[in-house]
Parts: C-alpha cells; structure tokens; sequence
C-alpha cells in the first residue's frame, strides 16, 4: 500500500487534490490496513463491496483475501487510477458509484468493508438498515465518536435514535481502535473498526415497523425532554398531552421518564400502546 509520502507524490503527478466535503482521509499504515482485513475472516468464496475504496488502501489486500471485490469510489478521478492501480487482479471490479445509490440486490450476501467517510456516516448506516438483509456482514472503520453510539446503552450519554437503529437490525461490536496518525490526511479525530453482524430476526418483535421508528423518532426529538413532550409531537396517530401521560402511565412508568432511557423493548412495549390507542381512536371515530 501508498505511505504518506507515495500518495502525496501520486496525487501530485495526476494533479488530484483531496477534499474535507468528501471526507477523503486515506490509511496510510500498512500494519494497521493488515488488522483490518484480518479481522474480517474473508474467505476465497466471498464477494466484498468496499465502499470508499480510494487509491486502494485496502483494496489490494481485499483482493486477495476473498474471491471478488467491487471497490466503489465516488470521486471519477480517483475511481479512473484506481482501476489503473488494480488491472492486475481480473476478481477488482472499480465502480464509480455513489454508496447512498448502490443497487445491493445486484450482489446479496457480500461483506461489506469499508472505512467509511465521516461527512456521511448516519447516511450509510441508514442504507446499510435498509438492505441489512442483502449483506452477509459489514466491518467499517467511522469515527469513535459514532461506533460509541452504536454500542452504547439505554440512559448513557450516546444512546440515541441512530443506536435504536442500528442495533434493531444488527449485533455490533467495537473491534479495533483506529489512531488519526495513521491517516493522511490526519483527521481531528481518532476512529474504530466495528462489525455489523445482520440478525436472523430483528432486536424485538413489532407489529408496526413504520410506527415503531415513529415513535423512536419521537422519543428522540426533544432530548432530555420526557418521553411524554416527545410523543406529543407524533402525527399518526396524534397523541394529547393527557394521552401520552395516560399511556405511559398504563405501561408502569413514570410520566417523568425520557426516551434515552428506553431499551429496544421497551420502544416495542411503547409501540404496541401507541398503535392500540390508534385502533380505539379509529373505533370511536367510526
């Protein structure tokens, strides 16, 4: 792979520049890239989408740990010399692609491997969600700052919406720690490396997919409000403040409780309320 230096002197002979709106730090230490790709277990049968594939930092050695790789890279420039940087190896396949618009069915059950570009991280775990059933598993490298709300807890300080997300599709563990100096450019900030293992059967069961991602939205709307000011704002189905208090009150909890508090369960719990105090609002209309 490129050290600092290298890649400065490539960039500069194809008169490239990187930019801070794509969020284009590369790795630029060859042990670390190493523990990476290691802490995959790919095997010669498997299939990876890299996503921000770069100048192929991890691309070369992706290439030989599994049996094909689609680098996608959104930046052309960068995308047309990797695909010069890789020629050798007939199992790359270079995509100039924006991640947010991937076609995931094209290639279900690939890995996903990637360090991902921290201006769109929320974005591509979002994405990642919504196709949880098309991957085999992610290992992704974002800022610390995010892996610790991934794998945070019910009433800590990083436990939010994008948790609830997350974890409701997959088991994530925090596997390595990634130092900003292995990085160039450097970062202001150090990252980790996480596994996004897709669950057979989601965290909780539901009845009400759209209603119960409602209802955690809503929780979340007012940090450090209680869960009663949150679910006031919910539009379908609306709530009085006198309901929400009622409701949260017929579950056994404090009219004083937030959101943040809540584990998964309880926001099935909370969601099986909701949506059967909808169903008796729709009967008295009727």
């Amino acid at each position: 792979m490129l050290t600092a230096g290298e890649l400065q002197a490539l960039l500069k002979a194809h008169e490239l520049r990187l930019t801070k709106r794509r969020g284009q730090n590369f790795l630029v230490e060859a042990n670390q890239a190493k523990r990476l790709v290691a802490s995959c277990h790919l095997a010669p049968q498997d299939t990876v989408i890299e996503i921000g594939a770069g100048l192929g930092a991890l691309t070369d050695l992706l290439a030989h740990a599994a049996g094909r790789v689609i680098a996608v890279e959104s930046d052309r420039a960068l995308s047309e010399l990797l695909q010069q940087r890789m020629a050798h190896h007939s199992h790359v396949e270079v995509m100039c692609q924006d991640i947010l618009s991937f076609p995931w069915s094209r290639d279900a059950g690939s890995a996903v491997v990637g360090m991902i570009p921290y201006v769109i991280t929320s974005p591509i775990l979002v994405t990642l969600c919504e196709h949880a059933a098309q991957v085999r598993g992610a290992w992704l490298g974002i800022q610390r700052e995010v892996a610790q709300r991934l794998v945070a807890r019910p009433g800590t300080k990083a436990y939010g919406r994008l948790t609830v997300l997350v974890q409701y599709y997959f088991e994530v563990k925090e596997l390595l720690r990634i130092p900003r100096h292995v990085f160039f450019p450097q970062p202001n900030v150090d990252s980790s490396w996480v596994s996004l293992k897709p669950r057979a059967r989601p965290a909780v069961e539901v009845g009400d997919e759209p209603l119960f991602f409602a209802v955690v939205q809503a929780a979340f709307a007012q940090r450090r409000k209680t869960l009663v000011n949150g679910l006031h704002t919910l539009q379908a189905p609306t709530l009085s403040r006198a309901e929400a208090v009622q409701l949260v009150r017929q579950l056994g909890w404090s009219e004083r409780v937030r959101g943040e508090t809540l584990s998964l369960a309880q926001f099935a719990q909370l969601t099986a309320a909701v949506q059967n105090r909808g169903h008796k609002h729709i009967a008295k209309n009727c």
